[in-house]
C-alpha cells in the first residue's frame, strides 16, 4: 500500500476534492483552447486519485489505482487524437477545430469516443473507478466529499459535451486546407483505442489488478456495480451492432432486417418471465413503441443522411430502456439509465442543425446531471444496505438511517423528475422534441419521459415503499404531496405554453408536459386506484402521443409545413394521416369511445376517491384549455381549403405504423380490460408495499345498446362508402336510424319507461331528419357522407345514454353525443362563421361536461359504484356537503346542455351556421338530453328524500326551486330575445331555449301535473320545433337567404311549407286547441297550483313573446310582396316535405287526443314512483278546469264554417279585388321595397327589449348581411 503516513488522510482527501473541483472550473473557463483544456482537466482528474488515496480502504485505494490506469489509457487516446486534429488543422483553438467531424470523420469519431470515455459515462467504464472512489466516501460517511465529486462530474460534462459537439458534429464555418497527417500516430491511436474498448467491456479484471496492487486482499468487500445482461437487452444491442456493420456495406439489407429485429424484440418482451408487474408493463410499452418507431423510420428515414448511425442508436436506445425494465439491481439500473440518455442524445441531434445541437446539449446536460445526482443517492443506499440488489434493498430499507434514506430518496427523485420533465426541471423537453426527427420525438414523448415515471414507481414506490418514504420524510415532508404539487405545476405550465405555440411539434411537446403533469399528480396521490389510473394513462398516452408525432412527421416530410398556420387543408390531401391525427386528438382530449377517455375517467375517479377534488378539477380545467389548441389543428387540417403544390400521402411503412396506433387507440377504448389488468397489477404491487388492500377498478367497458351500436357502425359504414358508392351510402344513411328505431322496439327490456320513450323519439325523429337531410344537401355534394356519419354518431350517443344503467356509460354516451361528432356536424359548411360558431359551441359543451364529469366521479366514488341503483341506495348515507356538491355539479352540466343558465345564452345556444337538418335535430332532440338527465337524476337518486336533505324553502327543495327559477327566468329572457331576432334560424334557436325553459321549470316543480306537463311539452316541442326548423331549411334552400329581411311573399311560392309553418308556430305559441297549448296549459296550472305564481306569469308572458316571434317570421317570410330572394323559389321536394308533413300530422293527432302522450306519461310517472296523472286515451286534459281539445276543435270548425259561408254570401261570387299598397302618393318604390321586413316590425317593443336586455343585432353570421349560400368544393 502506498504510504500516506506523512500526511493526514482527511487533508489529502480534501485536497484531492479541491483540486478536482477547482480544476474542473478552470477547465470550463479554458474551453476555447483545446490543449489548455485537456491539460487542466488532466490535473483535475488527479484530484480523484488523491481523493481515493486520502479516503483509503479497499474501495478508495482500489479506485485510486484503477483511476490512474484508466485515465492513462483513455486520456492518452484523447491526447493523441486531439494532437492529430490540431496538427492537421494548424490550430488548437476550438473555433478552428469546429467541424472536424465533416473534414476528418474517423479521427473526430475516435476523439469523441475518447472524450466520452474520460468524461466517465457508464457505457465507457471511465466512470468505474470514479464510482469506487465516490463509494468509498459514502461508505466512510464523507458525504460532502462525494457531493464535491458529483458536482465536479456535472461541470466536466458541460465542457466535454460542448467540445464534442463543436469538434464532431458542428458544420465547419470554413473549409481550410488540411495539413499533412502526423506520422507515427496511427499505431498508438489504434492500440489505445483497442485498450479503451477492452477496459470498457471488461472492467472487473482491471479492478482486481488495482486492488492487488494496493494490497487489498478482501475483494468481496468491493461493491459489484454490474450483473449479467438479460437476453431481452442483448437482442437489440447485438442486433444494433450487426445492423451497423451490415449497413456500412449493404444498406438495403440493413433496411430489410430492421423491422424483423424490432418485431423479434417485441415478441421476446411479450413472452418475458421473471419481471414484476411494473417492469413488465414498462417493457411491453417500450418494445411496442420501439417496433413502431422502426417500422415508421423505414419510410421516414428512407432518403435521410446518417441512416446507419440512426438505426444503430435506435436499437441501442431500445435495449437500454429494456435494460431498465429488466434490471434487478441498482448497478445495472444506473448503467442503462445513462445508456438511455447517451443513445437518445445522438438521436436528438441527428439532423446536426444548430438548433438540434443546442437542444441535444441541454437535454444531455440536464439528464446527465440528474443521473449524477441519482447516482449519489444510489451509492448512499449501498453504503447503508451493503447491496445494490433491489430485493435486499427492499428488505432492509426500513431500517436504514432516516437522514441517509431521505437524501437518497430525494436524489433519486431528482433524477427521475428530470427525465420525466416535471417543472422546474422541464427545460430540455420543449427544446428536444421539435428538433429531433419526428420518429424520435415520438419515443421521447411516449416512452423516455415515462422512464422517469417508471423510476418513481419501481424504485421509490416498490423497492423503497410508502412506509420507508414516510419515515424518511418525517412530518410535513413527503414525496407524494411533492409529486402532486409538481405534477399540477407541470400540468398548468404545459397547457398554457401549448396554447400559445405556433409550431406543431413544439405544441405537441408542451402538451406532453401537461399530460406528464396529470400522470404525476395522480401518481402522487398514492392510493392503489390512483397508481392504477396513472399507469393506465402512461400506456395510453404513449400510444396517443406517438401517433400525433408520427402524423406531424408525415405532414412535415410530405409538405415541408410545420407552422400551425401552414397546415390548412392538409387533411384533404393526406386524408389517412390527418384522419388518424384527428382520432388521436379526440382520444387525448379524453373523449369516448377511445382509450384516452378510459384512463382520464379513471384518473378523475381516483382523485375524487382520495378526496382530491382539487386535483380532479385542475385536470378538467387543463382539458378545457387543451381543447382550444387540439381542436384548432383539426379545424385547420379538415375545415380549411388547401392551397399549395400537390402533396401525396406518406410512404406505406409510415402509414402502417400510424394505422396500428390508431387501431390500438380504438381498441383501448372499446375493450380496455387487458390494459386495465396490467395497470391494476402495478397498483397492487405498489399497494402491497404500502400495506393497502388490492385495487378495485370500476367496470370501464362501454356497454352498447343494440340501437347505439347500429347507429355507430352504420355511421362509420356510411362515411367509408361515401367516396366509392355515394348513392348507396345515402340510402344507407336513412336506413341506419330506421334500423336503430326497430332495435329499440325489439329491446324494450333494456330501458326504463322514460328512457324507452326517449330512445324511440331519438331514433324516430332522427330517421325523419336524416331523410330530410338527403334532400337538403342534394345540391351541395360537399362532404355529405361525413355529415351523415356525424349525425348518426350523435344519435348513437343519445340512444346509448338512454340505454345506460350506470353513470359511467351515461356520461360516456353523453360525451359521444355532445363532443366531436356534434362538432363535425356543426362545422359542415366550413365557412368562417361555421368554424367560429362550432368551435365556440364545442368549448361550451366541454365546460359543461367537465362540471358533470366531476360530479359523476364524486357520486360514484361515494357510493363505491357508478351503477344507478347503487348510487340511489348509497345516497342517504352520503355526506350532505359531498352529495350536494356532486349533485349540483351534475345538474349544472345538464342545465348547460339545455342552455338554461341565464347568463350569455348566446354562448349556450347551438349555432345558426349549422346545416338546418342538424339544427332542427339539436333543438328538437339533442338539447332535451338536459331536461331528460335532470328528471332522471332527481328521481333515481333519492328524489325528494335526497333533495330535501340539501335544504328546504317553504317545504320544497332548494335545488328544485333553484332549477325552476332558472327555467322561469330563461323562459322570459329567451322568449323576449326571440322577438327581436331577424336571422331565420337565430329566431328559432332563441325560441328553442325559451321552450326548454318551460320543460325544465315544469319538471323541477316536481308535482304530478308539473312533470306530466313538462314531459308532454318535451314531446310536443320536439315535433313542433323540428317542423319549424325543417320549414326554415326549405326556405333557405329555395331562397338562399339567411335573414328574414331578405324574404317576403313566399306564401304563394311555397304554400305547403307556409301552412305547415303557421300550424306549428301557432301551436308552439300555445294557441288552443293545438297540441302546444295542451302541454302549456298543464304547466300553467301546475305553476299556479304549486304556489309559483311568478313563474306562471313568466310562462304566460313568454307565450305572448313566442306568438309575436312566430307572426313576425310568418309575415316577413311568407306574406307581402315577394322579395328578390323569392323570385326563383319553389316548393320543397317530396323528400323534404314528407318528414315535415309526418311531424305535423303527429302534432295534430296529439292535439286532438292528448291521451296519446298522457297515458304513456302516466305509466312513466308510476314507474318513477310518482303519483300518475289522471289520463285516458280519448279523455280530456287533466287538472283543474281540464277540457278536451277535440271538442273545442269541433266548436271552432263550426264557427269557422259559418264565418266562411257568411263571407261567401257577402262576395256573392264576385271577383276578388286586390288593392295596391297605399304609399302616400309615392310612386317610385318597387314592390319588393314596399314589403315591411322583420327589422321594421315591432319597432317600439324591439327597442325596449334591446335596451333592457342589452341585446345587439345578431343573426348568427359575422356579416349579418345578404351573403349567398356558400359554394362548396369536394
Amino acid at each position: 500500500m502506498l504510504a500516506t503516513t506523512q500526511l493526514d488522510a482527511n487533508l489529502l482527501a480534501w485536497a484531492g476534492a479541491s483540486i478536482l473541483l477547482l480544476g474542473e472550473i478552470f477547465a470550463l473557463l479554458s474551453m476555447r483552447n483545446l490543449p489548455r483544456l485537456i491539460l487542466i482537466s488532466t490535473i483535475a482528474e488527479t484530484g480523484y486519485i488523491l481523493l481515493g488515496l486520502g479516503l483509503g480502504g479497499p474501495a478508495g485505494d482500489s479506485g485510486a489505482a484503477m483511476h490512474l490506469g484508466y485515465q492513462a489509457v483513455m486520456r492518452g487516446l484523447l491526447v493523441v487524437t486531439a494532437w492529430w486534429l490540431i496538427r492537421r488543422t494548424g490550430s488548437g483553438l476550438l473555433d478552428d477545430l469546429a467541424g472536424s467531424g465533416r473534414r476528418m470523420p474517423v479521427m473526430a469519431m475516435l476523439f469523441g469516443f475518447a472524450m466520452f470515455s474520460v468524461m466517465g459515462l457508464s457505457p465507457f467504464k471511465g466512470s468505474f473507478s470514479k464510482f469506487m472512489i465516490l463509494y468509498a466516501a459514502m461508505e466512510q460517511g464523507h458525504w460532502l466529499l462525494a457531493a464535491a465529486g458529483t458536482l465536479a462530474s456535472i461541470i466536466a460534462a458541460f465542457y466535454y459535451l460542448r467540445v464534442i459537439q463543436r469538434v464532431c458534429f458542428e458544420a465547419p464555418q470554413a473549409n481550410p486546407l488540411l495539413l499533412a497527417a502526423p506520422s507515427g500516430a496511427v499505431l498508438p491511436i489504434a492500440l489505445l483505442t483497442v485498450a479503451t474498448v477492452v477496459m470498457s467491456i471488461w472492467p472487473e479484471p482491471f479492478l482486481h489488478e488495482a486492488a492487488v496492487l494496493m494490497g487489498v486482499t478482501e475483494l468481496a468487500m468491493l461493491p459489484q456495480f454490474e450483473s449479467p445482461w438479460s437476453t431481452l437487452v442483448l437482442l437489440p444491442y447485438l442486433g444494433g451492432f450487426a445492423l451497423y456493420a451490415v449497413g456500412t456495406r449493404v444498406p438495403r439489407l440493413r433496411d430489410l432486417l430492421t423491422v424483423p429485429l424490432a418485431l423479434a424484440t417485441l415478441l421476446l418482451t411479450l413472452s418475458a418471465t421473471g419481471l414484476d408487474a411494473a417492469s413488465y408493463l414498462f417493457a411491453v410499452v417500450v418494445a411496442g413503441i420501439a417496433f413502431l418507431v422502426v417500422l415508421y423510420s423505414h419510410g421516414y428515414m428512407g432518403h435521410a443522411e446518417h441512416t446507419n448511425r440512426y438505426t444503430f442508436f435506435v436499437f441501442l436506445m431500445t435495449g437500454s430502456m429494456l435494460g431498465l425494465a429488466t434490471a434487478h439491481d441498482f448497478g445495472n439500473f444506473y448503467l442503462f439509465w445513462e445508456l438511455m440518455t447517451w443513445t437518445s442524445y445522438f438521436l436528438v441531434i441527428h439532423e446536426q442543425t444548430p438548433k438540434a445541437l443546442r437542444a441535444g446539449f441541454i437535454y444531455f446536460i440536464m439528464c446527465a446531471s440528474g443521473a449524477y445526482v441519482m447516482h449519489f443517492g444510489i451509492l448512499m443506499v449501498h453504503a447503508q444496505v451493503g447491496s445494490f440488489e433491489f430485493a435486499v434493498v427492499a428488505e432492509q430499507i426500513g431500517s436504514i438511517d432516516a437522514t441517509a434514506g431521505a437524501i437518497a430518496a430525494f436524489c433519486l427523485f431528482i433524477g427521475f423528475a428530470v427525465k420525466a420533465g416535471l417543472v422546474p426541471l422541464q427545460s430540455w423537453l420543449p427544446l428536444a422534441h421539435p428538433e429531433a426527427p419526428a420518429s424520435i420525438s415520438a419515443p421521447l414523448s411516449g416512452i423516455l419521459t415515462k422512464a422517469g415515471i417508471f423510476g418513481m414507481v419501481k424504485i421509490l414506490m416498490v423497492v423503497f415503499g410508502a412506509g420507508a418514504l414516510a419515515r424518511f420524510g418525517g412530518p410535513g415532508i413527503e414525496i407524494g404531496p411533492l409529486l402532486v404539487l409538481l405534477g399540477c405545476a407541470t400540468l398548468v405550465y404545459g397547457e398554457v405554453m401549448a396554447l400559445v405555440q405556433k409550431e406543431l411539434k413544439r405544441m405537441l411537446a408542451y402538451s406532453t408536459l401537461a399530460q406528464i403533469g396529470e400522470i404525476a399528480a395522480i401518481l402522487g396521490i398514492g392510493t392503489t386506484l390512483a397508481t392504477t389510473a396513472s399507469l393506465l394513462h402512461v400506456g395510453n398516452h404513449a400510444v396517443m402521443k406517438t401517433l400525433l408525432f408520427f402524423a406531424a412527421g408525415a405532414f412535415i416530410l410530405q409538405s415541408g409545413r410545420r407552422q400551425l398556420s401552414e397546415l390548412a387543408g392538409l387533411g384533404r390531401v393526406m386524408p389517412f394521416t390527418a384522419g388518424c391525427y384527428a382520432l388521436a386528438t379526440v382520444a387525448i382530449m379524453g373523449l369516448p369511445p377511445f382509450s384516452g377517455f378510459i384512463s382520464k375517467f379513471l384518473m378523475i375517479t381516483a382523485a375524487a376517491d382520495a378526496g382530491r377534488v382539487d386535483v380532479a378539477a385542475l385536470i378538467l380545467i387543463g382539458s378545457i384549455v387543451a381543447a382550444f389548441y387540439y381542436l384548432r389543428i383539426v379545424r385547420l387540417l379538415f375545415f380549411h381549403p388547401y392551397e399549395g403544390p400537390a402533396v401525396k400521402e406518406a410512404p406505406a411503412s409510415m402509414l402502417a405504423a400510424i394505422g396500428i396506433l390508431a387501431a390500438a387507440i380504438v381498441l383501448g377504448g372499446v375493450a380496455p380490460n387487458l390494459q386495465i389488468e396490467a395497470a391494476s397489477a402495478v397498483g397492487n404491487l405498489v399497494g402491497a408495499r404500502a400495506g393497502l388492500p388490492p385495487v378495485v377498478v370500476p367496470d370501464l367497458v362501454m356497454v352498447w345498446p343494440a340501437a347505439a351500436l347500429i347507429a355507430t357502425l352504420g355511421g362509420v359504414a356510411v362515411w367509408l362508402l361515401g367516396k366509392t358508392a355515394p348513392a348507396f351510402a345515402t340510402r344507407l344513411a336513412i336506413a341506419v336510424p330506421a334500423a336503430a328505431f326497430v332495435a329499440v322496439l325489439l329491446q324494450p327490456e333494456r330501458y326504463d319507461g322514460l328512457s324507452f320513450a326517449f330512445a324511440l323519439l331519438v331514433s324516430g325523429v332522427g330517421t325523419l331528419n336524416m331523410a330530410y337531410a338527403t334532400g337538403y344537401l342534394a345540391h351541395h355534394p360537399h362532404a355529405q357522407h361525413r355529415f351523415y356519419a356525424a349525425f348518426a354518431l350523435m344519435m348513437a350517443g343519445l340512444m346509448g345514454m338512454a340505454g345506460s344503467h350506470d353513470f359511467f356509460n351515461f356520461f360516456a354516451f353523453w360525451e359521444l353525443m355532445s363532443s366531436w361528432a356534434l362538432y363535425v356536424a356543426l362545422v359542415h359548411e366550413e365557412t368562417e362563421d361555421a368554424r367560429r360558431e362550432a368551435f365556440k359551441y364545442f368549448i361550451f359543451n366541454t365546460v359543461g361536461a367537465s362540471f358533470m364529469f366531476l360530479g359523476v366521479a364524486m357520486l360514484g366514488t361515494a357510493a363505491g359504484s357508478f351503477d344507478f341503483a347503487a348510487i340511489a341506495a348509497a345516497a342517504p348515507a352520503m355526506s350532505t356537503a359531498w352529495a350536494g356538491s356532486a349533485l349540483v355539479l351534475v345538474l349544472v352540466g345538464m342545465l348547460m346542455k339545455a342552455a338554461m343558465l341565464p347568463i350569455r345564452i348566446d354562448y349556450q345556444m347551438h349555432p345558426a351556421t349549422a346545416p338546418t337538418p342538424v339544427s332542427g335535430y339539436i333543438s328538437a332532440v339533442l338539447l332535451k338530453s338536459g331536461p331528460y338527465g335532470v328528471l332522471k337524476l332527481m328521481v333515481l337518486f333519492g328524489g325528494a328524500t335526497l333533495l330535501d336533505r340539501l335544504g328546504l324553502v317553504e317545504g320544497q327543495s332548494v335545488i328544485a326551486n333553484a332549477i325552476a327559477i332558472i327555467g322561469g327566468v330563461t323562459v322570459l329572457y329567451a322568449g323576449a330575445m326571440a322577438v327581436v331576432q331577424t336571422g331565420i334560424k337565430r329566431l328559432l334557436i332563441y325560441s328553442t331555449v325559451c321552450q326548454l325553459g318551460y320543460i325544465t321549470m315544469a319538471l323541477a316543480l316536481g308535482t304530478t301535473l308539473g312533470v306530466a306537463g313538462g314531459l308532454m311539452h318535451f314531446v310536443n316541442h320536439m315535433m313542433l320545433k323540428d317542423v319549424l326548423f325543417l320549414c326554415a331549411g326549405a326556405i333557405m334552400v329555395a331562397s338562399h337567404a339567411r335573414t328574414l329581411d331578405e324574404l317576403g311573399g313566399l306564401g304563394r311560392k311555397m304554400p305547403v311549407t307556409f301552412g305547415i309553418f303557421l300550424f306549428a308556430g301557432l301551436s308552439l305559441a300555445g294557441i288552443p286547441p293545438l297540441n302546444g297549448f295542451g302541454s302549456k296549459w298543464l304547466i300553467y296550472v301546475a305553476a299556479f297550483e304549486s304556489g309559483h305564481y311568478v313563474l306562471g306569469i313568466f310562462a304566460l308572458i313568454a307565450s305572448l313573446f313566442t306568438l309575436a316571434a312566430v307572426l313576425k317570421f310568418a309575415h316577413a317570410a311568407f306574406m307581402g310582396a315577394p322579395g328578390a330572394a323569392a323570385e326563383h323559389a319553389k316548393e320543397a321536394p317530396a323528400v323534404m316535405l314528407v318528414p315535415m308533413i309526418l311531424l305535423a300530422a303527429g302534432c295534430f293527432a296529439v292535439g286532438m287526443l292528448p291521451g296519446l302522450l298522457l297515458v304513456p306519461i302516466a305509466a312513466i310517472q308510476q314507474e318513477l314512483g310518482m303519483v300518475p296523472v289522471a289520463a285516458t286515451w280519448t279523455g280530456p286534459l287533466p287538472g283543474t278546469g281540464g277540457w278536451h281539445p277535440a271538442l273545442l276543435s269541433i266548436l271552432l270548425l263550426v264557427l269557422g264554417g259559418v264565418g266562411y259561408l257568411y263571407l261567401r254570401l257577402g262576395r256573392a261570387g264576385g271577383a276578388v279585388i286586390r288593392s295596391p299598397i297605399h304609399l302616400c302618393g309615392v310612386k317610385d318604390i318597387a314592390s319588393g321595397q314596399a314589403h315591411m321586413g322583420a327589422g321594421s316590425l315591432y319597432e317600439a317593443p324591439d327597442a325596449v327589449i334591446r335596451g333592457l336586455l342589452h341585446a345587439k343585432h345578431d343573426t348568427g353570421y359575422s356579416d349579418d348581411g345578404d351573403v349567398p349560400h356558400p359554394v362548396h368544393t369536394a
